[in-house]
């Protein structure tokens, strides 16, 4: 029977222009607080451009909801693309601040906006505490913007012989999970236990809340469904089997509703193939299903029925049989997903065949050895490498084992090839070529195990296509991983790390920087003090503590970081002083961070606070500066108002300086202040405020 072929719908829905613009806007605006201290002129502009586009927003609705995943943001049942560097950039962020969501309303301020964009501002990636990990206390709050935490604040440490990277991963699942429980109970506060996936299941189905509460929850999932491709160990089976059982806990319409919430045909497309690979075929068959649905595709009952069959031999049956059925019918889902274009894919013959499959009794009947079944494309390299012939297919099926992130499986097999095998020393040269190298590395997708083979064998050959890849990749991963290789590398990296550093682009400035403090060794003769001047503030901050590292540099490193216009430049100076305030350092420290206005008041409290170990006049004349406002008409003292500077330097006074007459006198004053906070400034933080006065 021809089948005539329709039009297929557009891969990918395109949000509207008003929501595309502030998903921009709202980029460009945390990425400028990143860059400019608070006060700069630049700021301003982009709080008044978000405020104008969700006014645009606001004409329609009361309320606008964003998902957020790893790479991607939800958003009216659409995720953005995660190759779009802004959008993508802007979903890391909020991704490393442990979110799930945020969401505006209508009425929203200028002043939260400001506030909202300083918050996300801060690199996680530099030290910086994620917001999803903040206590109700502590997080952030404003009237008309709303933050969801991811919820990890439940995670206990797991025990075992995991690797680290395997532990990690299992936490996040385990957060992941957890938060998605507290979101679906719509709990305000953490979960004291970890819910029942039915009761999960139960509470998802009966919701029918605004769009933020499907949007949290769709993040959820689609953040589950990839951050479980892969992972082993007891603690990623639990949550495997947790999404698993939620999925098979919720109706046929909720499910169906989460799943066309999660975005466009290829978003969805994607989701099915992250299931595919992290739940449990029963589950990944029901999701299958309902994607159908949602994408007016069709799955016949022959199909359906044959994945069914599938999936129940691979829950039961020998350890053979269901690795093998389990392989199959994964492999079956993902073929489908992949060849998805028609509304009905089956034709009347396409059909009978399937029919007579799905009653045929199953056979996995097989003499291979291996314990684990493979991929299409590893099974050609497989048999390329047992019959030691090469061709386009062969090169193809490597190509893509490389793009999906098998590279660690393939520098197995080439592990266990014979010596004189052909193709392997073929694939070899080309694994280990410095073109391929650098195609390898910009997935992003390999482990550190897989890249010491790779660098091992290459020897010095491995170092400049390394560097290429350090000078130009923004993929923290990457760099991560090429920070690790290089660092292992020896003395040879420093000096090639060092000619690069003649690239103006800071953001080579800043990688190799950054790779001269890891490496234990960096060369001797390097002079990190003309980066400490250079216009980037990235820059600088990588500099800094490799001019830390020079004692004919400490102090002059320390004096400029205090003068600099970035406050973080500031705070890395103010950390290092905690222990010891060197005496040229210390006018510095005072006159322009503990007495500069122009500061924050959070910098200039960690500044008094470095001083207080200063037995200095100059210390002592700036406490007395920052606690007193001059006298009242009858001669008395009048203190400052209560900032967070003021009550630093009261503590210091109280606790340091009590046998001054001149500092006694400002206690006394303190101790009669109708302000309380100033009141409890004169006792140690431990007693809480409690006791006398002095």
């Amino acid at each position: 029977m021809t089948q005539t072929r329709t039009t297929p719908e557009p891969d990918r829905a395109a949000l509207s222009r008003e929501l595309s613009e502030f998903l921009v806007e709202l980029s460009i605006g945390v990425h400028r607080y990143a860059m400019y201290p608070s006060g700069h002129p630049s700021l301003t502009p982009v709080v008044e451009n978000i405020i104008g586009r969700l006014a645009e927003i606001f004409e329609v609705r009361r309320t606008l909801s964003i998902g957020v995943a790893q790479r991607q943001l939800v958003i009216e049942g659409v995720a953005t693309d995660q190759r779009h560097p802004v959008l993508s950039d802007l979903a890391r962020r909020l991704h490393d601040h442990q979110l799930s969501a945020l969401s505006f309303e209508k009425g929203i301020r200028a002043s939260e906006v400001a506030g909202l964009l300083g918050s996300l501002a801060q690199e996680v990636e530099r030290g910086g505490t994620p917001l999803g990990l903040l206590t109700p206390e502590e997080a952030p709050r404003w009237e008309h913007a709303k933050l969801y935490r991811v919820g990890y604040e439940r995670l206990e440490i797991k025990e075992g012989d995991q690797a680290a990277e395997d532990i990690d991963r299992a936490d996040r699942a385990t957060a992941l999970w957890l938060g998605l429980a507290q979101a679906a109970l719509a709990s305000e506060e953490p979960l004291e236990v970890v819910p029942d996936a039915a009761e999960v299941a139960r509470s998802i189905s009966e919701h029918r809340k605004e769009s933020a509460y499907d949007q949290v929850i769709v993040g959820y999932l689609l953040q589950l469904a990839d951050e479980l491709k892969g992972a082993k160990g007891a603690e990623s089976d639990k949550v495997r089997h947790r999404v698993s059982r939620l999925i098979d806990a919720l109706d046929d319409d909720t499910l169906g509703r989460l799943v066309q919430f999660g975005g466009d045909r290829a978003q969805r497309r994607q989701f099915l193939l992250d299931t595919n690979q992290s739940l449990a075929v029963d589950s990944v068959v029901r999701v299958l299903t309902a994607a159908a649905r949602s994408s007016e595709q069709s799955i016949s009952t022959s199909m359906t029925r044959l994945l069914t069959k599938l999936a129940v031999h691979a829950e039961q049956g020998s350890a053979q049989q269901r690795s093998q059925a389990d392989t199959a019918l994964r492999e079956n889902i993902e073929a489908l997903i992949s060849g998805w274009d028609l509304k009905d894919p089956n034709p009347e013959a396409y059909t009978n065949v399937l029919d007579a499959i799905a009653r045929a009794a199953p056979i996995f009947e097989s003499d291979a050895e291996k314990g684990e079944a493979l991929s299409g494309a590893m099974r050609l390299v497989d048999m390329s490498l047992e019959m030691d012939a090469w061709g386009p297919t062969v090169a193809k099926a490597v190509a893509d084992i490389v793009m999906d992130g098998g590279i660690d499986a393939l520098l197995d097999v080439l592990a266990g090839a014979p010596p004189e095998s052909s193709v392997a020393n073929r694939l070899r040269q080309h694994l280990m070529g410095p073109e391929e190298l650098r195609r390898i590395l910009s997935f992003g997708q390999v482990s550190d195990d897989g890249l010491r083979t790779l660098f091992e064998a290459m020897g010095e050959a491995a170092v400049d296509p390394l560097l290429d890849v350090l000078s130009d990749t923004e993929d923290r991963t990457v760099r991560r991983h090429v920070f690790k290789a290089l660092s292992r590398m020896g003395s040879v990296v420093g000096p090639r790390a060092v000619e690069r550093l003649s690239d103006t682009r800071w953001f080579v400035q800043r990688n190799m920087l950054a790779l001269l403090a890891r490496l234990p060794d960096p060369p001797e003769d390097f002079d990190p003090q003309p980066f400490m001047e250079h216009a980037d503030m990235r820059v600088r901050r990588e500099a800094f503590p490799l001019a830390l590292d020079k004692p004919r540099l400490r102090d002059r490193a320390l004096v400029g970081s205090l003068m600099d216009s970035d406050e973080r430049m500031v705070r890395m100076a103010l950390l290092e002083l905690q222990q010891e305030v060197p005496d040229p350092v210390l006018p510095t420290l005072v006159n322009r961070v503990v007495a500069a206005e122009e500061r924050s008041p959070d910098i200039r409290a960690l500044a008094v606070k470095v001083i207080g170990a200063s037995r200095s006049t100059l210390a002592l004349k700036a406490l007395l500066d920052l606690v007193t406002a001059g006298r009242t008409l009858f001669g008395r003292i009048r203190l400052a108002h209560a900032t967070p500077q003021t009550l630093q330097a009261l503590r210091v006074l109280s606790q340091k300086w009590a046998d001054r007459e001149e500092v006694v006198r400002i206690l006394q004053a303190a101790a009669r202040s109708k302000d309380e906070d100033i009141r409890n400034a004169l006792f140690p933080e431990s007693e809480g405020g409690a006791g006398e006065a002095p």
